[in-house]
Protein backbone atom coordinates (compact mmCIF):
# COMPACT_ATOMS: atom_id res chain seq x y z
CA UNK A 1 0.00 0.00 0.00
CA UNK A 2 3.01 2.56 0.83
CA UNK A 3 3.97 1.89 -2.46
CA UNK A 4 0.98 2.90 -4.33
CA UNK A 5 0.93 5.53 -2.29
CA UNK A 6 4.46 6.88 -3.19
CA UNK A 7 4.00 6.08 -6.63
CA UNK A 8 0.41 8.29 -7.07
CA UNK A 9 2.27 11.26 -5.48
CA UNK A 10 5.51 10.70 -7.44
CA UNK A 11 2.86 10.56 -10.68
CA UNK A 12 0.95 13.84 -9.29
CA UNK A 13 4.35 15.26 -8.90
CA UNK A 14 5.07 14.96 -12.43
CA UNK A 15 2.06 15.62 -14.05
CA UNK A 16 1.74 18.92 -12.29
CA UNK A 17 5.53 19.68 -13.48
CA UNK A 18 4.19 18.80 -17.41
CA UNK A 19 4.67 14.85 -17.36
CA UNK A 20 1.91 14.55 -19.28
CA UNK A 21 2.76 10.24 -19.40
CA UNK A 22 1.91 9.86 -15.61
CA UNK A 23 -1.15 11.15 -16.23
CA UNK A 24 -3.01 7.24 -17.16
CA UNK A 25 -1.49 6.16 -13.76
CA UNK A 26 -3.23 8.75 -11.93
CA UNK A 27 -6.50 7.78 -13.14
CA UNK A 28 -5.98 4.20 -12.59
CA UNK A 29 -4.59 4.78 -8.76
CA UNK A 30 -7.40 7.36 -7.86
CA UNK A 31 -10.15 4.63 -9.27
CA UNK A 32 -12.65 3.17 -6.38
CA UNK A 33 -12.26 -0.46 -6.16
CA UNK A 34 -15.46 -2.53 -6.57
CA UNK A 35 -15.25 -3.71 -2.87
CA UNK A 36 -15.89 -0.10 -1.88
CA UNK A 37 -19.02 0.40 -3.61
CA UNK A 38 -22.57 -0.88 -2.37
CA UNK A 39 -25.37 -1.57 -4.26
CA UNK A 40 -28.80 -1.24 -3.00
CA UNK A 41 -31.56 -3.34 -4.85
CA UNK A 42 -35.52 -2.68 -4.35
CA UNK A 43 -38.01 -4.96 -5.58
CA UNK A 44 -40.70 -2.33 -6.98
CA UNK A 45 -43.34 -5.13 -8.53
CA UNK A 46 -44.18 -8.12 -9.78
CA UNK A 47 -47.16 -9.70 -11.19
CA UNK A 48 -48.92 -12.16 -13.58
CA UNK A 49 -51.28 -9.38 -15.87
CA UNK A 50 -52.86 -9.51 -18.99
CA UNK A 51 -52.11 -6.36 -21.47
CA UNK A 52 -53.83 -3.31 -21.17
CA UNK A 53 -52.52 0.66 -21.03
CA UNK A 54 -50.13 0.05 -18.43
CA UNK A 55 -49.04 -0.93 -15.05
CA UNK A 56 -47.44 1.84 -12.46
CA UNK A 57 -45.21 0.89 -9.66
CA UNK A 58 -45.11 1.78 -6.41
CA UNK A 59 -43.12 4.99 -5.33
CA UNK A 60 -39.69 4.52 -5.05
CA UNK A 61 -36.88 7.63 -3.72
CA UNK A 62 -33.47 8.12 -5.01
CA UNK A 63 -31.29 8.75 -1.76
CA UNK A 64 -27.81 8.12 -2.32
CA UNK A 65 -26.84 8.63 -6.11
CA UNK A 66 -28.35 10.79 -8.84
CA UNK A 67 -27.74 7.73 -11.29
CA UNK A 68 -30.93 5.70 -11.01
CA UNK A 69 -31.11 2.11 -12.74
CA UNK A 70 -33.95 0.04 -13.42
CA UNK A 71 -34.45 -3.23 -14.37
CA UNK A 72 -37.37 -5.00 -15.92
CA UNK A 73 -38.44 -8.38 -17.80
CA UNK A 74 -41.22 -10.81 -18.34
CA UNK A 75 -41.48 -14.72 -18.74
CA UNK A 76 -42.20 -16.43 -22.01
CA UNK A 77 -41.60 -17.05 -25.22
CA UNK A 78 -44.34 -16.74 -27.23
CA UNK A 79 -43.65 -13.11 -28.75
CA UNK A 80 -44.52 -10.83 -26.03
CA UNK A 81 -43.21 -7.57 -25.77
CA UNK A 82 -42.32 -5.11 -22.96
CA UNK A 83 -41.98 -1.57 -22.75
CA UNK A 84 -40.77 0.43 -19.22
CA UNK A 85 -40.67 4.17 -18.45
CA UNK A 86 -38.95 5.90 -15.51
CA UNK A 87 -41.51 8.66 -14.31
CA UNK A 88 -41.47 11.75 -11.80
CA UNK A 89 -44.40 11.34 -9.56
CA UNK A 90 -44.51 15.00 -8.75
CA UNK A 91 -45.69 16.08 -12.09
CA UNK A 92 -45.52 12.58 -14.06
CA UNK A 93 -42.82 13.89 -16.47
CA UNK A 94 -41.30 10.54 -18.57
CA UNK A 95 -37.27 10.92 -17.12
CA UNK A 96 -36.78 7.98 -20.14
CA UNK A 97 -38.28 4.98 -21.67
CA UNK A 98 -37.40 1.67 -23.24
CA UNK A 99 -38.19 0.09 -26.40
CA UNK A 100 -40.31 -2.50 -26.82
CA UNK A 101 -38.47 -5.63 -25.29
CA UNK A 102 -39.24 -9.04 -26.36
CA UNK A 103 -40.23 -11.54 -23.19
CA UNK A 104 -37.45 -13.83 -23.19
CA UNK A 105 -37.87 -16.08 -19.99
CA UNK A 106 -37.32 -13.44 -17.99
CA UNK A 107 -34.34 -11.60 -19.07
CA UNK A 108 -33.88 -8.37 -17.85
CA UNK A 109 -33.10 -5.29 -19.28
CA UNK A 110 -32.30 -2.40 -17.84
CA UNK A 111 -33.56 1.70 -18.19
CA UNK A 112 -31.00 4.56 -17.10
CA UNK A 113 -32.25 8.01 -15.98
CA UNK A 114 -30.11 10.79 -14.15
CA UNK A 115 -32.68 11.90 -11.15
CA UNK A 116 -32.83 14.27 -8.55
CA UNK A 117 -32.29 13.00 -4.88
CA UNK A 118 -35.13 12.29 -2.34
CA UNK A 119 -37.85 13.11 -5.46
CA UNK A 120 -40.35 10.19 -5.41
CA UNK A 121 -40.35 8.19 -8.97
CA UNK A 122 -41.98 5.13 -10.01
CA UNK A 123 -41.88 2.55 -13.21
CA UNK A 124 -44.68 2.52 -15.95
CA UNK A 125 -44.92 -1.03 -17.81
CA UNK A 126 -46.54 -2.09 -20.77
CA UNK A 127 -47.11 -5.22 -22.18
CA UNK A 128 -47.82 -6.14 -26.15
CA UNK A 129 -49.38 -10.02 -26.37
CA UNK A 130 -50.86 -12.82 -23.83
CA UNK A 131 -50.90 -12.58 -19.80
CA UNK A 132 -47.82 -12.93 -18.88
CA UNK A 133 -45.29 -12.20 -15.25
CA UNK A 134 -43.37 -9.65 -15.18
CA UNK A 135 -41.42 -7.84 -12.44
CA UNK A 136 -39.39 -4.11 -12.21
CA UNK A 137 -36.67 -3.76 -9.46
CA UNK A 138 -34.52 -0.51 -9.24
CA UNK A 139 -30.90 -0.35 -7.78
CA UNK A 140 -28.76 2.54 -6.42
CA UNK A 141 -24.68 2.39 -6.29
CA UNK A 142 -23.84 3.87 -2.98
Amino acid sequence: MKVRKAFAVTALAAALSGGVAAAPAIAQESSVSPAAQSVSYIPLWSGTHTPTRYWATPDFVQHHSRWLATNFGCWGHDGARIKAEIVRTRDHHVMNRSAYQWCHDGHQYRLDATVSRGTAYYMRLYLKGPKHSMYAKAYEVR
